[in-house]
């Protein structure tokens, strides 16, 4: 849980986001509570691990290390690579210049399935 933190991520200062459903997407996905992710601290359940990797389910392993999901994150988080490798660095995934218009984080997560149903 606590791998998400201000020292990774800088301080949310404004978006242009205004619908409040996808800002508070955002908020949880960017504090790493959400409840695909932590729905097993509400009930009885096990802790959810990917089933490709087994590894606990986290949303850095969502975001940036999911091998399913690897179409996806070429396709809308071109952008949040490293220079030199294929890496995606989470902090430029969530970070403030790439929540500016334009940015694919929703098509990524509406696609993934991890946006919530309406």
């Amino acid at each position: 849980m606590g791998e998400i933190t201000t020292s990774i991520l800088p301080d949310w200062t404004y978006t242009h986001i205004c619908d409040r459903r996808k800002q508070i997407a955002l908020a949880r996905v960017r504090i790493g509570h959400t409840y695909l992710t932590q729905r097993y601290l509400l009930t009885i359940a096990p802790q959810p691990y990917c089933d490709d990797c087994l590894e606990p389910l986290t949303v850095r392993h969502l975001l940036v290390e999911y091998p399913s999901f690897i179409d996806l994150r070429h396709r809308y988080l071109y952008r949040c690579r490293g220079r030199d490798s294929g890496v995606y660095y989470l902090p430029k995934v969530l970070g403030p210049a790439f929540l500016s218009p334009g940015h694919d984080i929703f098509s990524y997560l509406g696609e993934a399935g991890l946006l919530p149903k309406r």
